[in-house]
């Protein structure tokens, strides 16, 4: 690898700077931002696989050109805070327009070509857009007043989204490559051995338990499936089961790691910049609806397993928990660190710092906590590596949803399409919820979680709080369904890497994971209705809403997994089903019925499970 050693030395020098930057080293936003977005440049154009010399050439004058036109706003800061975005010459046009198409290109590379082609769209929409006639055509826009717009401005390139990702998911995508490098990765598999091996369906149950500890230091359902995939996805084909089903786990579980606290995916801290409310209480009141989450993947595991007659992995095959718990404590330790210092009211970031330092001294040991110099380096190169790795793409992902979110604020689309959107719900809270949910789950098929949570809560986010849901309910619900299309056909990418990983069928699979995660679809409604699941208001309201949503998404998954206590008719189904939805239902006496249906078919379940012992 002709560039692998410099590329090394980048991701080093980004590491240090991305970890010390929101700590201890405080810069403007141009400069912090254009430094961040160079190394991004860096990192992608160069970090790839050995090319031919001509490709080689393009991607090191692409780097070259990225690196110049950040330091160019790096080092003509104070000039250009005093321009106000107006351009001094045709240079700074043309300079505005070619980083735009690097970004674009950067993003492509990163993710697929999807997000890209949206931003291109929506400048496209600013140049021709005065064009359109009637409510959705703006002004006329010149190159100059656009390219001053993009490259001069905090509103354009510059903006919000990626000072998010320069000042604090970097630092926490850094922790989480840390945190599994320096041990935490075993770790996580061992205590879910543990914890859910030795039961019915144990091996998918221990990619359940995997995926949503991994997830949480991850924050990218694709990572998620390729790290913990790798173990759970054989060992669930060696005991026995359909490999569609096998990749089916992985993927719906994986796709819940970025909701899970504490660092949940990169959209979380985009959210927490958005609304302006701390992380930690963005984390919390992510806590639950991730539980009920991983409560639901684990019920239809559970069912299936079930109805099939799988069971769990032999005793004498599971760690003992001397050997669990000295692997635990690799992750526990900087989580301990991490909480601690949140809860005692430090900024993420600084709690960040402090905890991936606890994961230096752990990268000294082996799994029995014995001094371990000899690995110590290439564990830790690793996870300098693929921390600036994901840290870059996180970058060009974040840059090119600027510039369509700077596109949508400066020519007034985002407002127009809420008004249209809420003219068309007609102040009906669920029509509006509908609508967001769609806009969020065809926009995540396409892009990334961040990008399609950030797009749709531009528009969406104003209809939903206008129809009288509280800002963070409005956030949460948006993202929770840009998370959920990893796993929604036709594009479901977390299903391609698991089917892939196990050699299925993807449409069989995505099938599958669609039945293991519908329950799942129906959630973030009922968070919405029920804002205590997000918002601890009333202690007693928030457990009676817990239990009654645990209930629902148990008869839900029953129902979808055809199985209780034996194995389920069509009919008992649907009933199953029907009784699902209408405990969730706001209207009591409605979830009322519907509890009481579903407990009457499992005691008659039980009868005839009985009988057919006798």
């Amino acid at each position: 690898m002709r560039t692998a050693k410099y590329v090394a030395i980048a991701s080093a020098i980004f590491a240090a700077y991305q970890i010390i930057l929101p700590v201890y080293a405080f810069m403007p936003d141009i400069r912090e931002r254009a430094v961040h977005l160079s190394f991004a440049f860096v990192l992608i154009f160069l970090g790839g696989n050995m090319r031919q010399r001509r490709q080689w050439i393009a991607d090191l004058a692409l780097t070259a050109a990225g690196i110049f036109l950040c330091m160019y706003a790096f080092f003509n800061y104070d000039g250009i805070m005093g321009q106000y975005g107006i351009p001094t010459g045709t240079s700074q046009v043309v300079m505005a327009f070619l980083l735009i198409t690097l970004i674009l290109e950067a993003a492509r590379r990163a993710v697929r070509p999807a997000l890209p082609l949206i931003a291109l769209a929506a400048l496209l929409y600013a140049l021709l857009g005065h064009l359109i006639p009637g409510y959705f055509g703006h002004p006329p826009y010149t190159l100059s007043t656009l390219g001053g717009m993009f490259y001069l401005t905090t509103g354009g390139i510059w903006g919000q989204l990626l000072g998010v990702s320069a000042n604090t998911i970097a630092i926490f995508v850094f922790l989480g490559s840390f945190i599994v490098h320096s041990g935490g990765g075993a770790g996580f598999m061992k205590i879910s051995l543990r914890l859910a091996g030795r039961y019915v369906g144990g091996p998918a149950k221990v990619a359940v338990i995997s995926s949503a500890l991994f997830g949480s230091v991850s924050g990218s359902a694709s990572a998620n499936v390729a790290s913990t995939g790798v173990f759970t996805i054989p060992m669930m084909k060696r005991l026995g089961y359909k490999p569609e089903f096998a990749a089916a786990v992985e993927a719906v579980a994986s796709t819940g790691g970025q909701i899970m606290p504490p660092i949940m995916g990169a959209g979380a801290f985009v959210m927490a910049e958005l609304i302006e409310i701390p992380y930690l209480r963005i984390a919390a009141g992510a806590s639950l609806p991730a539980i009920l989450y991983f409560f639901a993947a684990w019920a239809g595991v559970h069912f299936y397993s079930m109805r099939e007659g799988f069971r769990g992995i032999p005793r004498e095959d599971l760690p003992g928990w001397k050997e669990t718990l000295k692997a635990s404590g690799f992750f526990l330790v900087p989580f301990t660190v991490l909480i601690y210092l949140m809860v005692r009211g430090r900024t993420p970031q600084y709690a960040a710092f402090w905890a991936l330092l606890s994961t230096l001294p752990l990268m000294f040991l082996n799994e029995n906590w014995k001094p371990d110099v000899h690995n110590a380096l290439g564990k830790l190169k690793q996870a300098v590596i693929n921390g600036a790795r994901q840290a870059a793409f996180i970058a060009s992902i974040c840059a090119c949803a600027q510039i369509i979110i700077a596109t949508i604020a400066f020519t007034g689309i985002g407002v127009k399409a809420s008004s249209s959107l809420l003219a068309f719900s007609e102040n009906s809270l669920f029509l509006a919820l509908v609508l967001a949910g769609i806009t969020s789950t065809v926009l995540g098929m396409e892009v990334p979680t961040t990008a399609a949570y950030t797009v749709a809560v531009v528009v969406a986010g104003p209809v939903l709080i206008e129809a009288g849901l509280p800002p963070l309910a409005a956030h949460m619900f948006v993202f929770y369904l840009a998370i959920l299309s990893a796993v929604t056909p036709p594009v479901c990418g977390a299903v391609f890497i698991a089917a892939g990983m196990a050699d299925a069928n993807w449409v069989k699979t995505a099938f599958t994971a669609l039945k293991l995660s519908f329950a799942i679809f129906i959630l973030p409604f009922y968070f919405a209705y029920s804002p205590s699941l997000l918002i601890f208001d009333s202690p007693a309201e928030t457990v009676a809403h817990f239990l009654k949503t645990a209930l629902a998404l148990l008869a839900l998954s029953s129902g979808f997994m055809g199985y209780l206590r034996s194995r389920l008719s069509t009919f008992v189904r649907m009933l199953l089903v029907a009784a699902g939805i209408m405990i969730l239902s706001p209207v009591s006496w409605v979830w009322g019925t519907g509890a009481a249906a579903g407990f009457l078919l499992y005691l008659r379940d039980g009868r005839r499970e009985a009988g057919r012992v006798a």
